[in-house]
């Protein structure tokens, strides 16, 4: 019989369980849709009873496909981060979760910055602070719905109230504790911290902390009958998404990296202990005694690269682009591009909401491959804006999302970031990671570094291209003076744009 850990990532919009065995083979995997509500512009909400239900169904057809065949040694949870989901005492839900997507608190987050809040939570807990952070969602709550926090008795993260519907455990783990209650030094929650919301209660709503690999409870005869699992089943505290990915894509040790090429294009680095000093806005995350990630996660991701198949490439096939743009010189013969596509601008390294896409330096000697090409350029020069901020100098990083399927791309990463880029295999990393922290809670695993030593395998490698890197790092400089060159300009662009929308509307109807 074949011994087996599960792994679950509830994500935003999709909820998965992925079944490994022990030398890291994925067994068997199941996916469910887990939509997200707007009951309000700028909301963003999920039924916690339903996101419950939806995990119980997809553990349950990954028991069900496995039969009698494996025996199932544990479960580990990972999720979506931040965002506020309340229990009562008698652990039913005070109201639907408030996402780490959701807007609602974006005053609070403006005041706290304006006040120095803001810079209080980001030197206990090494982390900046956006409105989908759990404790401006508090103080929120405080201010329009100050029933909810009265009626609560813990606050979770998303797994952590997975974690409750297995188990009956309250327990939240270091990662998710981070943003923003933990004293990074410590490993304690901060109470200065809490003091910020006005609300007496905040370290009542705390459940207790616990380490990512302890086995924080079993899997009760209520929960057995909903997921399939056997009742007894270990359960460990596990991670967040973000550490969890970078655990299954096998970036455990000091100097490794992780890059997630996506909607937005997350990079982050492992460190022994939190950095002297936070160059730019980022995440400083606490996973484990001696194990620290500092992530960022920009908003130029591969949404340029769609845009500019759909507007300039006329959907023309990635292979055949891809072998034209290829021949360019680096700098795409003087044309720079800045990927702040997304309409809320950028969030990380450098947070300006008024920041938009760009090409800079466009002649009549420039075409379409040249304006592909700068596109390509200027996602990858963001992600090394990423990693000139975290300070650390990579010894590899392995990269998974969308973008990892172009080797083009891929080797213009390596030539940018002078580091090797490399790809794990497999796709479910999320849940990986979590079914490999499982596995050292159970004792399989001497620790992570073996974990990752024996169950991660890569499927390509590119290195550096010497001859290339020191035009990128020519480039970079140009492109990072560039944009810092603009922020008067976004941010003028928008006072005119309302001053335009203040003449249209008093300026009379033509007869």
């Amino acid at each position: 019989m074949s011994r087996v850990l599960i792994g679950v990532d509830a994500g935003t919009s999709n909820l998965k369980a992925a079944a490994f065995d022990l030398d890291g083979e994925q067994i068997e995997v199941a996916t469910i849709e887990n939509p997200v509500e707007t009951p309000q512009s700028g909301w963003q909400v999920q039924n916690m009873t339903t996101n419950w239900k939806k995990t119980a169904t997809v553990i349950s057809e990954v028991v069900e496909d496995l039969g009698d065949h494996h025996e199932i040694l544990g479960i580990g949870i990972t999720g979506q981060g931040d965002g506020c989901w309340l229990i009562d005492e008698d652990g039913d839900p005070v109201r639907d979760a408030i996402l780490w997507s959701d807007g609602r608190a974006s005053e609070i987050v403006d005041d706290w910055v304006d006040n120095g809040k803001a810079d209080v939570i980001r030197e206990a807990t090494g982390t900046d602070i956006f409105p989908g952070v759990t404790l401006p969602i508090m103080q929120w709550l405080v201010e329009n719905e100050p029933e909810t926090l009265e009626e609560a008795d813990t606050v979770f993260y998303c797994k952590d109230w997975l974690k409750f519907k297995l188990t009956g455990e309250r327990t939240m783990d270091y990662s998710d504790a981070t943003l923003p209650f933990l004293d990074i030094e410590s490993r304690e929650y901060s109470d200065e911290v809490q003091e910020l919301v006005d609300f007496d209660g905040v370290d009542d709503l705390l459940p207790r902390l616990a380490p990512p690999t302890e086995i924080i409870g079993e899997v009760t005869g209520d929960a057995a009958v909903e997921t399939g699992l056997p009742e007894g089943t270990p359960v460990i505290s596990g991670v967040f998404d973000i550490p969890a990915n970078a655990i299954g894509s096998g970036a455990v040790r000091p100097g490794e990296s992780s890059s997630i090429v996506g909607t937005t294009s997350l990079n982050q680095t492992v460190l022994t202990e939190p950095p002297e000093e936070l160059l730019g806005r980022g995440f400083t995350l606490a996973v484990d005694e001696g194990f620290y990630l500092r992530s960022m996660a920009s908003m130029a991701g591969t949404p340029n690269i769609d845009w500019s198949y759909e507007n300039i490439a006329n959907n023309r096939e990635f292979a055949d682009v891809e072998s034209e743009i290829e021949e360019l010189p680096v700098g795409s013969e003087g044309l720079l591009y800045h990927p702040y596509l997304s309409s809320s601008g950028e969030r990380n390294p450098f947070l300006k909401t008024s920041a938009r896409a760009q090409f800079i330096g466009l002649s009549p000697e420039h075409g379409q491959k040249h304006m592909m090409r700068a596109i390509y350029e200027g996602v990858a020069l963001a992600m090394r804006d990423s990693f000139e901020h975290i300070q650390v100098e990579s010894d590899r990083i392995m990269i998974a999302g969308g973008g990892s399927r172009s080797d083009f791309w891929c080797q213009m990463f390596a030539d940018c970031l002078d580091a090797p880029i490399v790809l794990p295999e497999g796709d479910e990393l999320g849940a990986k990671g979590a079914a490999l922290l499982t596995g050292v809670a159970l004792g399989e695993y001497d620790d992570l570094e073996a974990a990752v030593d024996r169950t991660v395998r890569t499927t390509d490698r590119f290195e550096p291209d010497p001859q290339k890197v020191p035009k990128y790092d020519e480039w970079y400089e140009f492109y990072h003076d560039a944009y810092r060159a603009m922020f008067d300009v976004w941010d003028d662009r928008v006072e005119t744009l309302e001053r335009l929308k203040d003449k249209q509307s008093t300026t009379p109807a033509a007869q």
